[in-house]
């Protein structure tokens, strides 16, 4: 199954110094752009078929997530991955997102409270770590001891290649039964 990545969220919160990296390390090069508005990149490949990609410098433009999308399209093409795994490699901020998920570890250490979270980022598994308050430590340590699902919500930012949830404003159990979440 192919999937397409065409969430606007995702996509204008796209990094082009991220983008640019990942390029680079790709093999792309990149040509000379009349204006400082966005870069042109090239890759040859075999038999002398080539992909080029018009990569957007400024988030603030109008189409930038339509141009994202575009750009994942090509990248899936010239590299024969999904665009799942592309953005996964990309994505270094996503704000005001729902993880769900389990507890998977948890420290405690001079009253900073910690935990892991498997949960899922842009379709594949990833460790999200997360600071809590105390009231939302005892509600991740009963979601480990039972094996219950919690739903989080805040700003997700990528680390050194670690996810890491900040700002949270909701740390709930999971009620499966009611699709709903329980305080």
């Amino acid at each position: 199954m192919i999937v397409s990545i065409r969430d606007p969220n995702i996509l204008s919160n796209l990094d082009p110094q991220q983008l640019t990296s990942y390029l680079i390390a790709k093999g792309w090069q990149q040509e000379e752009s009349p204006e400082n508005k966005d870069s042109i990149w090239i890759l040859d490949v075999d038999l002398g078929n080539e992909f080029d990609i018009n990569l957007p410098l400024n988030p603030k433009t109008r189409s930038f997530a339509l141009r994202m999308a575009e750009i994942l399209e090509t990248l899936e093409k010239a590299e024969g991955r999904s665009q799942l795994d592309i953005v996964s490699d990309l994505v270094t901020n996503i704000p005001n997102i729902q993880i769900q998920g389990i507890v998977i570890q948890l420290t405690e250490s001079s009253h900073i409270f910690n935990v892991i979270i498997m949960g899922f980022v842009i379709g594949k598994p990833q460790h999200i770590y997360t600071f809590l308050t105390p009231a939302e430590y005892q509600l991740a340590r009963t979601a480990y001891v039972e094996r219950l699902a919690v739903i989080c919500i805040g700003d997700l930012i990528k680390d050194n290649g670690v996810f890491v949830l900040l700002n949270k404003s909701r740390f709930v159990l999971y009620d499966a039964l009611s699709s709903a979440s329980a305080v």
